[in-house]
Order: C-alpha cells, then structure tokens, then sequence
C-alpha cells in the first residue's frame, strides 16, 4: 500500500507541480497579488468540493460515461486555454490581462481534475483505519519526491529563460500540454468511444508504465510504453500544431523587431 499511494500521488499530482513550474519559469515577470493567490486556491478547493460532491451524479450522466467525457472536455479546454496562450513561453514579457485570466481559470480547472481523482482513490485507502500511518506515509514520500522533482525543473527552467533558450523552454511546455491531451485517448477508449487498435511497440522492458519512472515520464511527457496508433497520432498532431505556432509566432516577432529597427 505504501509503493500504491507513492505511486498515486506521483500519477495524479505530479502533474499539478510540473505545470506550477512551467508557468513560474515563463511568468517570472508578473507578480500576482495575494488576494489572486487566495482567489486562486479558493476556488479549486470550491471546484474539488464540488466535483467530489457530484461524483455519483456525474458517473450517471450520458449512459455511465459522465465522468470520462466531463473529464476530457476538461483535458481539451486546458489544452485550448494554455496552448493559444503561449505567447508568454516564447517572448520574455509579462502576459495580458485577459491571458493570465485564462491561463489562472485553466490552472484551477487542471488543478480540481486531477486532485478530485486522486481523492476518490484515496478515501477507499484511508476506509481502512489500519492503513492510515502507511497512507500518510506514502503521502510524505510522494510529496518530496514531487517537491524535489520540480525544483530541480525550476531550476533548469529558470536557467534555459536566463540564457535565453526560450525555444528549449517551450519544448518543455510543449510536449507536457501534448502529454496531458493524449489522456483523452484513453478515457475514450474506457467508454467506447474510441477504438484502439494494438500497440506499435513495447518498451516495457526499459520502464514499465506502472513504475515510479513510468509515472514521472508520464507526467512529463505523457510516456506510454505500449502506444496505440491513435495515441500517437493524436500525439504528433499536438506536436506539430505547437510547434508551427511557435515557429510562426516566432518569425513574426522577428520581423516585428526588425521592422521597428528600420522605421527608427
């Protein structure tokens, strides 16, 4: 039980700490204000109420596939929401009002997703009185080596912006976002919606999905030692519709900057 909840909480959590470090690193430049903070925590621990709260009534919605199909509409419009706002990833300046707007709401929609889902599979473990010093174990565990996973990134992070390797920056933020969106292939695939056809290859050999690595690649990068063929051309799709903004967002700014040059 104790590898389990490790194991947990780097599957559901992790997440929450890699994007809380992408979006450090790339708006090193705005300062939220307290009451912003407080806004912010307010309303996902609203939203994980309530969606807790609802669960079984959600679980009853569209023939029994309720909590899937809410859940990758909410995978899209994180998806949509960080990903059209991703200017701030390649220029070092601050984002406008409406853009970190978006990108807070995005936040705290990431944030309920998936801690709601971490709290259903805990409170099945701490029903059990005699599982709770492990549980609260496991928790401590997987708490430091998510802290300690994501300093490292920030770190890193902050380092690539200071050198001014934004485009390496974006990579990072770029295959996190399409890591997080391929999960829609699979909860799809739970209600019938999508049809998976076999692996294209196995690399369980070398980290195993299910491993503590598994699950940190995972919520990097979106790892699947077994893909599918939808898997991955959901995945390339992501890759070059992210990348072709950043190149086009990129070249643009570029003329911008020798335009303004020649004007003065």
């Amino acid at each position: 039980m104790l590898i389990n909840t490790v194991i947990l909480f780097l599957k559901d959590l992790l997440p929450i700490f890699i994007l809380f470090c992408l979006l450090k690193a790339n708006l090193a430049n705005m300062q939220l204000s307290k009451r912003a903070i407080g806004l912010i925590f307010l309303a996902s621990g609203i939203g994980i109420f309530a969606t807790f709260k609802w669960l079984p009534f959600i679980s009853e919605l569209w023939g029994g596939a309720g909590i899937e199909i809410l859940t990758t509409f909410e995978i899209l419009l994180v998806y949509l929401a960080l990903g059209t706002t991703a200017s701030f990833a390649i220029k070092n300046q601050p984002p406008t009002s409406p853009q970190l707007y978006i990108v807070a709401a995005a936040f705290v929609v990431f944030v309920v997703l998936n801690t709601s889902t971490f709290i259903v599979f805990l409170e099945s473990y701490l029903s059990n009185s005699e599982s709770i010093n492990i549980v609260v174990a496991g928790l401590t565990i997987g708490f430091g080596i998510s802290l300690s996973f994501s300093a490292l990134l920030l770190f890193l992070l902050l380092w690539l912006n200071k050198k001014n390797y934004r485009g390496v920056t974006y990579t990072f933020w770029t295959l996190f976002l399409t890591g997080q969106l391929c999960e829609v292939i699979n909860l799809l695939q739970q209600v019938d919606i999508v049809n998976m056809s076999g692996a294209l290859w196995d690399s369980s050999s070398f980290i195993e999905d299910s491993s503590e690595y598994g699950h940190l690649l995972n919520a990097l990068v979106g790892y699947e030692a077994q893909p599918s063929f939808e898997f991955i051309s959901l995945y390339s799709l992501s890759l070059f519709m992210l990348t072709s903004y950043f190149y086009c967002y990129a070249h643009s700014k570029t003329d911008e900057s020798i335009n303004n040059r020649v004007g003065n």
